[in-house]
C-alpha cells in the first residue's frame, strides 16, 4: 500500500513539473507535452484507484480509518470527475481542487500504514 501511495504521489508531482515545463515551453518542441498531459492525469486518477482499494481492503477490521479512508477514496476517485464539470471553464481551478482532492487517496493511505497496527 505504501509503494501504491508513493507511486501515485510520484505521478502527482511529475504531471505538475511537466505542467510547469510546458508552461514556459515555446514553439513546436512543446507537442512533445501533448501525450504526457493526456497520459499523467489518467495514471494518477488510476493510482488513486489502486491506492484506495489497497487501503480500503487493509482496513476492513477497523473501522474508524475504514470510514475516513472511504471518505477520502469517494473524494479522491469521484471529486475530479465532478469537479471537471463544475470547473471546465477554469483550468487552473481544476487543477488546483483535483490535485487536492486526488492528493486525499495516498495521503490517507500512508497515514493509515504508519499508525496501523
Amino acid at each position: 500500500m505504501r509503494v501504491a501511495a508513493s507511486a501515485t504521489l510520484a505521478l502527482l508531482i511529475a504531471y505538475h513539473l511537466m505542467r510547469a515545463a510546458a508552461t514556459a515551453c515555446t514553439g513546436s518542441a512543446c507537442d512533445a507535452y501533448i501525450p504526457l498531459s493526456l497520459l499523467l492525469p489518467v495514471l494518477v486518477l488510476g493510482g488513486a484507484v489502486v491506492t484506495a482499494v489497497m487501503a480500503v481492503s487493509a482496513a476492513r477490521r477497523r473501522r474508524t480509518w475504514l470510514i475516513v479512508l472511504s471518505v477520502c477514496a469517494a473524494l479522491g476517485v469521484i471529486g475530479p470527475i465532478i469537479a471537471l464539470a463544475v470547473l471546465r471553464d477554469s483550468p487552473d481551478a481544476f487543477v488546483v481542487t483535483s490535485t487536492i482532492l486526488v492528493a486525499l487517496v495516498p495521503v490517507s493511505a500512508l497515514a493509515y500504514s504508519f499508525t496501523a497496527t
